[in-house]
């Protein structure tokens, strides 16, 4: 047998699982009554004992990060995938560059300062393709997809939120959200018509970069977040789901970009 280790910092602190923490901490209650009876010094002896583990180890039951993940994939109703895919399959970060660059230049991407921000001209043509694309149903979107992505085989998958699965002729995939496809299929359109020069692969990979300036949801128009992510313990501890900045729209709770962090 191992070593007890005492603290562990993995979930606690800024890592701490309040849900975890709190259905613990229920535990411990019940089990501290159930004590009552029996002898109330020993109650509250597993009283502060409980406390501490749950304030330096965060979690008081046995294998509360294992347990939880197993429950969360029990009772999943759909399988796990990312939240912010994107039409643009080829993730070339020396081609990102290279279209920041080309968007700085064409004027579409405004220096302020250490800022950048659109051009109030494309960021108006950038609006009205998003408009125009939210009064279309998801099969509409689908069309849509197919005609910007050449090569590429599209398939909706109706969840309670839908989802459009993108499956590259040479490989790579994409589950893209209905407010991600709206504003990277409007941001291709938009740079066609702002940048006539720019070809369609490029203008797919800055669509995905220009997600990052959306101020308002593509879906419902709400402004958007920035927050960072809040994991349960019990969730997938890959450093992509731990790290970075999210883009969120707070009322359609869905993510539309997120910001990794240096």
């Amino acid at each position: 047998m191992g070593p007890i280790v005492l603290r562990r910092p993995e979930y606690t602190g800024q890592n701490r699982c309040w849900p975890c923490t709190v259905a613990n901490g229920l535990v411990l209650a019940g089990c501290c009554l159930a004590l009552v009876p029996l002898s109330i010094p020993l109650s509250l002896f597993a009283l502060l004992a409980g406390a501490g583990a749950i304030r330096y180890r965060g979690y008081l039951v046995p294998y509360t990060p294992q347990l939880t993940a197993r429950v969360r994939q029990a009772i999943a109703s759909e399988p796990a995938r990312p939240r912010a895919g994107s039409l643009d399959l080829k993730d070339d970060e020396e081609l990102g560059r290279r279209t920041v660059e080309t968007l700085l230049a064409e004027g579409v991407l405004v220096p302020d300062g250490d800022r950048l921000h659109l051009e109030e001209r494309f960021r108006g043509a950038w609006r009205e393709e998003m408009t125009r694309l939210r009064a279309r149903s998801d099969e509409g979107l689908l069309a849509a997809i197919t005609a910007a992505t050449d090569g590429t085989d599209v398939e909706l998958l109706e969840a309670d939120r839908p989802l459009f699965v993108l499956t590259g002729s040479v490989g790579g995939e994409a589950w893209v959200s209905r407010p991600v496809v709206i504003a990277e299929i409007a941001a291709e359109r938009a740079l066609g018509v702002c940048v006539p020069d720019m070809n369609r692969r490029d203008r797919l990979t800055a669509a995905r970069a220009l997600r990052s300036f959306l101020e308002y949801c593509p879906v419902c128009e709400t402004p958007t977040e920035e927050t960072r992510p809040h994991l349960c313990c019990g969730s997938a501890p890959t450093p992509e789901a731990r790290s970075g900045t999210v883009l969120v729209c707070p009322a359609c709770d869905e993510a539309l970009y997120r910001f990794l962090d240096d």
